[in-house]
C-alpha cells in the first residue's frame, strides 16, 4: 500500500506568530474566489483554537508563495531527468537577473505561446545574439508569476534531444522517446516545452515524429531556439510543418543597448571575482568585442569576453578590469607588433584612419557606424576598422550608396599614399574587395546605366559565356564605379587631412580607439580644442622618402 504524499505547506508570519497553510488548499481557494481586477490585497481569516485571525495579504505575494511551494514538488520522473529538466524549478533555487532591451521579442513570444493552437515560437538569429537569454527570461517570468495569468501554474521543461541521440541501444532509445512523449502529453496543460537548438529534432525520424506530434496534434506550448540558416533550410522550406510554426527573428542589438543587456552579468562577475569594472572599461570591452575570434559584438560574445577579462584581472591581482585585461581576450600578436618598424606602424595607422574618415564623412551610408579602429595585429588583420549597422538609420540603396561603399574601402589606400607616400598589402586587399563589390553592383544588383545591361541581373558564371564585347561593356562600367569611388574618397581625404593626421597620431599612441573616443576627437577638432602640435610633428611625404 502506497503512503499518502505529504502536502506542501506555506508559512505566514503575522505579529510574531507562524501560521502553517496547505499550498493546495490555498490554491483551490484562490481559484474559486472571484477577485475584481483592481483588488490587490485580501484578508485571510483563520480560526486557531477558537481565536479568529484576519491576516492582510497581497494577492501577488500569495500567488508567488504558492508557486514557490508547488515548485518544490518534483514533476519529472527520475527515469527522464537526464533528458527533460524542470528549469522553472531550477530558477526558483537559483534566480537570474531579468534581461533588458528585449521587450519586443518577449511580447511576441507571449503572444504566440498564449494561443490555443499553433502555440509555439521558434527564436531564430545568429550565434550569441541572445535567443537563449530570451527563452530564459520567459522562464524567469513564469517562475515569479510575472507572466500572463494562464501561465501561473505552468512549468518550463527543457528537452535535451542531444542526450537522447547519445543512447546506444535502439530498443532503449525508442522506449525512452515513447516515455517522454507520453509524459509530455499527460502534462501538456501544465507545461511549456523548451528546446535549445531545435536542429537536433530533425536529425532522427523518431524525434521528427515527436516534434510534429507536440506541435500539430497536442498543441503543447513550445519555445525553440535555432540558427536562422538552419531554420530556413530545415523548417521554413518544409511546408508540411512550416505552416504550423511561428518565427521570431532575434536581431543583433544596437551598440548602445548592449551595456543594459549585460549589466547583470557584470555585477555577477564583480561579486564572483572580487574585481571592479569601470564605465570606461565596460565601453572599451563592448566596442572592441568585434576583435575577438568571433568578430561579433553580440551580447553572448561580449559576456564571454568580460568573464575572461575578470579572471585575468584576478589572476594578476588587479582591483579593476582594465584595457590590458580585455585585450588579453583577443587573439593579438603583440610580439609581432612590438618588433614592427615604426614606419610600418605609421602606415597602418594612416591606412585605418583613412577608412574611418571616409566612412564617417560619406553622406549616403548613414546606416554604418564605427565600433573601433585598431592598429594591433589581430587574427588575420594587420590593423582593422570595425563597423556595425545602426538599425535606427535606413539608407536608401541608390547608386550613390554603393559608390560610398567603394570610397570607404579605398579610403585607407588613399590616406596612406597621400600623407606618408606608401602602399601596403592592406591596400591590395581593399582593391580585391572593391573589385568584387563593383562587379556585384553591375552584374547582380541591376545598377547598370548602359544600354543592353539596364535592369539585368547576371550570375557570375554567365560572365565566362558572354561575348567579348559584352564583357568589355561590363568591365568598363565596373571601372567607372571604382573610379567614382576613388574620386569621392580622394575629395574627402583632401578636405579632412588635418583631422586625419590628428586621429592617426593619436592612434599610434593608443593603438585602439573606440567609436565613442573617435567621435570625441572629431568633436574637439571641430571646436578647435585639439592643438596643432600633432599636425606639425607629422612627417611629410618628402621626409618618409
Amino acid at each position: 500500500m502506497k503512503g499518502k504524499k505529504k502536502d506542501v505547506v506555506i508559512w505566514l508570519n503575522y505579529e510574531g506568530r507562524t501560521i502553517e497553510i496547505s499550498a493546495n488548499e490555498l490554491q483551490q481557494t484562490i481559484q474559486k474566489a472571484k477577485f475584481k481586477p483592481d483588488v490587490e490585497e485580501i484578508c485571510l481569516r483563520f480560526n486557531i483554537k477558537g481565536e479568529i485571525l484576519d491576516i492582510p495579504v497581497k494577492i501577488s505575494d500569495m500567488r508567488k508563495a504558492i508557486k514557490q511551494a508547488i515548485l518544490v514538488k518534483k514533476l519529472v520522473p527520475n527515469s527522464l531527468t537526464e533528458y527533460l529538466e524542470d528549469i522553472t524549478q531550477k530558477l526558483m533555487m537559483k534566480p537570474i537577473m531579468p534581461i533588458a532591451k528585449r521587450e519586443h521579442e518577449l511580447e511576441k513570444v507571449w503572444f504566440y505561446i498564449s494561443q490555443k493552437v499553433r502555440n509555439n515560437v521558434f527564436l531564430t538569429g545568429e550565434i550569441d545574439v541572445g535567443k537563449t537569454a530570451i527563452a530564459h527570461e520567459i522562464t524567469r517570468q513564469i517562475s515569479t508569476n510575472e507572466c500572463p495569468k494562464e501561465f501561473y501554474e505552468k512549468r518550463v521543461l527543457l528537452l535535451r534531444p542531444e542526450k537522447l541521440l547519445n543512447i546506444k541501444s535502439d530498443r532503449i532509445y525508442e522506449s525512452t522517446v515513447r516515455k517522454l512523449m507520453n509524459f509530455l502529453v499527460e502534462n501538456r496543460k501544465s507545461i511549456v516545452l523548451y528546446i535549445d537548438n531545435a536542429f537536433f529534432m530533425i536529425t532522427d525520424e523518431l524525434l521528427i515524429m515527436m516534434l510534429y506530434a507536440c506541435i500539430k496534434k497536442y498543441n503543447i506550448p513550445m519555445i525553440a531556439t535555432i540558427n536562422s540558416e538552419y531554420y530556413d533550410r530545415y523548417f521554413f522550406e518544409n511546408t508540411s510543418i512550416s505552416k504550423y510554426l511561428n518565427e521570431v527573428y532575434v536581431k543583433e542589438p544596437e551598440m548602445e543597448n548592449i551595456k543594459s543587456m549585460i549589466e547583470s552579468h557584470l555585477r555577477l562577475f564583480e561579486n564572483r571575482y572580487k574585481v571592479k569594472c569601470t564605465e570606461e572599461a565596460i565601453k572599451f570591452g563592448i566596442y572592441t568585442a568585434c576583435l575577438s575570434e568571433s568578430s561579433s559584438s553580440e551580447p553572448g560574445n561580449v559576456i564571454s569576453i568580460f568573464e575572461k577579462a575578470f579572471r585575468e584581472a584576478r589572476r594578476k591581482g588587479k582591483k579593476e578590469v582594465d584595457k590590458e585585461c580585455i585585450l588579453s581576450c583577443y587573439n593579438t600578436y603583440l610580439e609581432n607588433y612590438e618588433n614592427t618598424p615604426e614606419k610600418e606602424k605609421r602606415a597602418t595607422s594612416y591606412h585605418e584612419t583613412g577608412h574611418y574618415i571616409v566612412q564617417v564623412m560619406c553622406q549616403h551610408r548613414s546606416d554604418v557606424k564605427i565600433s573601433c579602429v585598431s592598429i594591433l595585429p589581430m587574427m588575420w588583420w594587420a590593423g582593422v576598422t570595425m563597423s556595425y549597422y545602426d538599425i535606427k538609420e535606413y539608407a536608401i540603396r541608390s547608386k550613390e550608396y554603393f559608390i560610398d561603399q567603394i570610397a570607404m574601402s579605398l579610403g585607407g589606400r588613399i590616406a596612406e599614399k597621400r600623407v606618408i607616400n606608401t602602399n601596403s598589402t592592406g591596400a591590395s586587399n581593399d582593391l580585391e574587395k572593391v573589385n568584387a563589390y563593383a562587379k556585384a553592383v553591375v552584374m547582380r544588383w541591376g545598377f547598370s546605366d548602359k544600354e543592353g545591361n539596364k535592369n539585368r541581373s547576371y550570375d557570375y558564371e554567365d560572365y565566362f559565356l558572354m561575348p567579348e564585347s559584352k564583357k568589355e561593356l561590363i568591365d568598363k562600367e565596373i571601372q567607372e564605379l571604382i573610379d567614382a569611388g576613388m574620386k569621392r574618397a580622394e575629395e574627402i581625404i583632401s578636405k579632412n587631412e588635418g583631422l586625419l593626421k590628428v586621429i592617426a597620431e593619436r592612434l599610434l599612441v593608443e593603438e585602439i580607439l573606440t567609436g565613442e573616443e573617435l567621435e570625441q576627437i572629431c568633436k574637439e577638432y571641430e571646436e578647435g580644442v585639439t592643438t596643432k602640435e600633432v599636425e606639425e610633428t607629422t612627417e611629410t611625404p618628402e621626409e618618409t622618402e
